[in-house]
């Protein structure tokens, strides 16, 4: 009975030898493949989602501003009153830019 414990001992150590000896060529081969491959700047922790806006939306922008100034100028008589809705309507560009929605690539 000893001889065959001894026997399934020498077996499994034999088997766990085996298994760290794999271990350390697999450990061995991915250092050596890291080292060949470019490492890869760091990212910043917090990064922007999103890039700068599509021409079709700056046009789209920058058309609705020109017919919003038209419908001011058409409607305001007074030059002080013309003045200060243009500048309320370029101050709310960006507020429109940041309401609108944005399809992305997902």
């Amino acid at each position: 009975m000893s001889r065959e414990r001894a026997r399934a001992r020498a077996v499994r150590e034999a088997e766990r030898a085996a298994e760290r000896e794999r271990a350390a060529k697999k450990r061995a081969r991915q250092q050596r493949l890291s080292a060949l491959r470019p490492a890869l700047p760091e990212l910043p922790r917090r990064r922007r989602r999103y890039g700068a806006l599509p021409l079709r939306v700056v046009l789209g922008l920058a058309f609705g501003w020109l017919v919003t100034q038209w419908v001011f100028w058409q409607v305001v008589t007074d030059p002080k009153t013309r003045l200060g809705l243009a500048l309320i309507s370029v101050l709310a560009l960006p507020l429109v830019v940041v309401l609108l929605p944005m399809r992305g690539k997902r």
